[in-house]
């Protein structure tokens, strides 16, 4: 991968030059230069492997001004502490501006020129992979923004100012992508992708075919509310054809198939590591707390003991809380507070409840930053490539752990078995619920627990007793569980665990079905409307009249049609 990265820090900029070139323009000379990029001299390899790079950053909250982009997903399900106290002011315009411009003036423009050069010299499989790409980052925008624009937002001079698309359409465009690239996937081109260039598997078409049949599954999925009909149908014809993303649930045998974005160690010249490694084991202090809900559910949420992937996610700097003295209270501001009324003892996790050092902020604290970043529980190994929670009690540092080697995990194998059970348990998809869920959570404990090599030898490792005791007792409480609804907690719950690191699944799958349940309530008591949408970024109604703002963050996207109230 470093050497990947190295080859391609250059091609980022030729990319976005050779992008531009795709876009009709003034032309002021009537003689042609030979030294310019356009689509016509351009290296296609170069610009599938600059699509990819651009891809991977705007995913991975690459920017320069540290804007809050993706993140805020996780936020907003209590994953990551959501400043407040109110949802209005929770994000703003222009946290977003990055994550807009990146897509439509970078990656998304790079890809029309992909697939328009590859018909020419007939290289489908760079479409194919141009077309998955593509398709993703449609839905992505349409679930964290509604409509968005795609039909007018390539044409260049000859429509400066796009129109917005119907959310539904984006979504259709994203699934037909997907067949598209199927089919394209499966011609033969004169040459195939090298594999030097292809930063996600290497040059192996049968692999994206499998990502993007899997793509497809993750559609029909979260729009099972909209047409169930038609979800049934398709996941179930996805299921005859056994194509999709999955691997054994042997702790040896973890599964090659995961679509991730890997990242390395190297420091400058180019800084390979994983952007929240950067953020908080070098930028200090970040600001970026841990929340007490998601620690909570991790720590004292099962029978059996913590969460097994606990001490993987989250590293304690410290094992105690500072005394209840003036300088405590600075630097932990919640001891000069009381318990929020409107929370439930002995559920809702507040300051210093859950123990043990785990030292992170409740939904919505709008507090300043006080002298503790050194002290605040923070990521651990996975996915950042941090340090393993060994009980060192150190404050974190570049050299600490795995030195940023972590992955941007965007579907992973245990993803996709949550996804089937979840279709089996409310569509009744030919796939059993409780196998799904079984290997879900395996898949995941598989993932996490031999993320680090060196965690294996470690005392605090969980052995494979205590790996069978979590899923036992997860699986019986599904097959004693009363109504689907608390059968489809569970599942969503493990969901939830298991996408710890990604900005998208949460966040979809909790406003489709409102699930976990029993989240923290934010700070305030009256935080106002959940955020169903996003605020468009600054950069998009600022520069374009056909994009207005919306009413208020309470806007649904079009699947978005679960009836639970999440305002609070």
């Amino acid at each position: 991968m470093k050497t990947i990265y190295k080859k391609s820090t250059a091609l980022i900029a030729l990319s976005l030059l050779i992008g531009l070139g795709a876009c009709e323009s003034i032309e002021l000379d009537v003689n042609e230069n030979p030294n310019t990029a356009t689509p016509a001299n351009s290296d296609i390899n170069l610009l599938l492997n600059g699509a990819m790079l651009n891809f991977s950053k705007w995913l991975g909250e690459e920017d320069e001004d540290n804007r809050i982009g993706f993140e805020a997903g996780m936020e907003v399900v209590r994953m990551l502490h959501m400043y407040g106290p109110l949802y209005e002011n929770a994000f703003q315009p222009g946290d977003f501006d990055d994550v807009w411009r990146q897509a439509y003036g970078g990656h998304l423009s790079d890809i029309q020129t992909i697939k328009n050069l590859s018909d020419e010299i007939e290289l489908y499989h760079h479409k194919g992979v141009a077309q998955i790409l593509e398709s993703y980052t449609l839905t992505t925008l349409v679930d964290y923004f509604g409509d968005v624009p795609y039909s007018t937002a390539f044409q260049g001079s000859e429509e400066l100012n796009a129109s917005l698309d119907d959310d539904a359409e984006v979504y259709n465009v994203a699934l037909n992508l997907l067949d598209e690239a199927i089919d394209n996937l499966a011609l033969a081109p004169a040459t195939s992708i090298p594999a030097t260039g292809d930063i996600f598997y290497f040059g192996d078409t049968t692999k994206w075919a499998t990502l993007a049949k899997t793509l497809k599954l993750r559609i029909y999925n979260n729009t099972r509310l909209v047409d169930p009909n038609a979800s049934l149908a398709g996941i179930n014809a996805l299921l005859a054809e056994g194509d999709l993303i999955d691997g054994t649930n042997s702790l040896d045998e973890p599964s090659n198939e995961d679509f991730a974005v890997y990242y390395g160690t190297n420091a400058s010249a180019p800084d390979v590591r994983h952007p929240q490694f950067i953020n908080n084991y070098q930028n200090t202090p970040s600001g970026e707390y841990m929340n007490m809900y998601f620690m909570n559910l991790m720590v004292n949420g099962f029978a059996s003991g913590p969460d097994p992937r606990t001490r993987y996610y989250f590293y304690r700097q410290v094992d105690e809380f500072p005394p209840e003295t003036a300088q405590g209270i600075f630097d932990f501001p919640c001891l000069a507070e009381s318990f929020p009324t409107h929370y439930t003892q002995g559920v809702d996790a507040f300051c210093t409840s859950i123990g043990d050092g785990y030292w992170g902020r409740i939904h919505g604290d709008a507090q300043g930053l006080p002298s503790d970043s050194d002290k605040i529980t923070t990521w651990g190994t996975y996915p950042i490539g941090g340090k393993f929670d060994n009980n060192a009690f150190e404050a974190v540092g570049i050299s600490s752990g795995m030195g940023g080697a972590g992955i941007n995990p965007l579907l992973l194998t245990s993803f996709v078995y949550f996804i089937r059970a979840e279709a089996a348990l409310t569509l009744g998809t030919s796939d059993n619920d409780i196998e799904m869920l079984r290997e879900g959570i395996w898949s995941s404990l598989n993932k996490v627990v031999n993320f680090d090599p060196n965690t294996a030898g470690s005392t605090f490792a969980p052995t494979d007793e205590d790996l069978n005791i979590y899923v036992q007792e997860i699986l019986t409480d599904y097959v004693g569980a009363e109504s689907d609804e608390e059968r489809l907690n569970i599942i969503m719950t493990q969901a939830y665990i298991a996408s710890w690191g990604n900005v998208v699944e949460a966040y979809n799958n909790y406003r489709r079905t409102g699930m976990p349940l029993d989240m923290t309530p934010t700070q305030l008591e009256n935080s106002g409307s959940f955020i169903r949408s996003f605020k468009y970024p600054s950069v998009a109604i600022d520069n374009n009249p056909n994009i207005e703002p919306k009413a208020n963050q309470a806007v649904k996207v079009f699947w978005d049609l679960d009836t639970a109230d999440l305002d609070f």
